[in-house]
């Protein structure tokens, strides 16, 4: 059914005739004009807006304080492993050189260690019998001692024999 909406419009609308049909109309204009009640409520209660927005940027802020906190843990995680590497790199690279510098100091040493070899046949053979038994008791006596005392009494001895072959030498001559 259809009548002339109000005077002078000339529009028409279809009024229901049965009333439980106008209840449930009322009702949806009800809900529909409660909605916009509460929509030009909202846009005038400032404050709220206002604490809503700034809700919504910490919670922004938020993620991006966590997403950044994780970044900056991989990048450690990442940077410790390299100077981990890069540490152990370096102790091979120690390790190699140190290698080569006692290879290199056994080899230099070897020339030296001949010579010694041969001075000491050298005064051995022209070291009298009890000058080479007197150095044979004082050896075994350091050895008996032991230790850095004994060492050095060993070198000690052995400068006193030394120094007396010199001198018996040049004796002779």
């Amino acid at each position: 059914m259809s009548t002339d909406g109000p005077a002078g419009t000339g529009a028409s609308a279809a009024v229901p005739d049965d009333p439980e049909e106008i209840r449930q109309d009322i009702e949806r204009t009800r809900e529909q004009l409660g909605e916009t009640v509460e929509a030009l409520a909202y846009k005038t209660d400032v404050k709220a807006r206002a604490k809503e927005r700034a809700e919504q940027l910490s919670q922004r802020v938020k993620g991006t304080t966590a997403q950044v906190k994780e970044q900056a843990a991989a990048r450690t995680i990442q940077a410790r492993a390299q100077a981990t590497a890069r540490a152990g790199q370096a102790r091979s690279q120690i390790a190699g050189k140190t290698a080569d510098a006692r290879n290199a100091a056994v080899a230099a040493s070897e020339p030296a260690k001949a010579r010694a070899t041969a001075v000491g046949g050298a005064v051995r053979a022209k070291t009298p019998e009890p000058v080479q038994r007197a150095a044979r008791q004082v050896a075994q006596r350091t050895s008996a001692v032991g230790g850095q005392r004994g060492g050095l009494v060993a070198v000690a001895a052995g400068v006193v024999v030394v120094s007396i072959i010199v001198i018996r030498l040049r004796r002779r001559k």
